[in-house]
């Protein structure tokens, strides 16, 4: 299994939340989002839900909620960058609960602007029939899709140094209950100490008597015999 150090995992935040800023900001510049072909007159209008103005054939009150929805994007997008330069410079202290709190901004902002733009689509296809003949996207309508994606990968990063913060936590508590077990296991054992022996074991002292009388028994006969023989 890779190991991923906490210092790579921070940098891989900034590299696609930056990203999805100058996508954004790309995505404001040029507005070739969408082409436009105009029934009837056989001519191509350039569009993208930034726009402020959409052509007369287009009332701009459709798309109002898509512009509104893309501007709260770009300011969350700002936002999370922010937070994540200032967790790079140790400003703010990393904890579990700041990771979470990441993780759940950067995937709602990617859910809303995945909605922001299926709600774009949605409108271009209602409107197909009405006010254009048909409609093709650019390869900058795809970009937010990849915008997308870049909110996913942040969130899921987050929540891996989420489940790296927590179990690094978990360390010490573990050492310290494990210590304070060794530490009631060795109160509660009791050294007993053994009372001093006075004398030699009863078995011992009792074969020494007897084969001290048996001695006096022998010498006893011995001497008998001598004064016998002295007779």
């Amino acid at each position: 299994m890779v190991h991923i150090s906490n210092r790579n995992i921070q940098a891989m935040k900034i590299f696609f939340s930056s990203w999805i800023i100058v996508l954004l900001i790309v995505g404001i510049i040029i507005d070739e989002w969408v082409e436009l072909i105009l029934e009837g007159k056989g001519t191509t209008v350039k569009h993208s839900p930034w726009m402020v103005c959409c052509s007369k054939d287009w009332p701009e009150d459709e798309l109002k909620l898509i512009r509104v929805m893309m501007i709260l994007i770009l300011n969350l997008s700002f936002f999370l960058n922010l937070i994540l330069g200032l967790e790079s410079t140790y400003i703010i202290p990393e904890s579990m609960y700041f990771h979470l709190i990441n993780a759940s901004l950067s995937f709602l902002t990617g859910v809303l602007l995945l909605c922001a733009l299926l709600l774009y689509h949605l409108k271009l296809r209602e409107g197909q029939s009405v006010y254009f003949t048909s409609y093709k996207i650019n390869w900058m309508g795809f970009t937010g899709y990849l915008n997308v994606l870049f909110f996913f990968i942040c969130a899921i990063l987050s929540l891996l140094q989420c489940k790296k913060t927590s179990n690094t936590c978990a360390c010490p508590n573990r050492a310290e209950k494990s210590a304070t077990k060794c530490d009631e296991v060795g109160s509660s054992i009791q050294v007993i100490s053994l009372p001093e022996r006075s004398g030699m074991p009863r078995s011992i002292v009792r074969i020494h008597s007897d084969t001290g009388k048996e001695d006096d028994h022998n010498r006893q006969q011995i001497h008998a015999r001598r004064v016998t023989w002295a007779l």
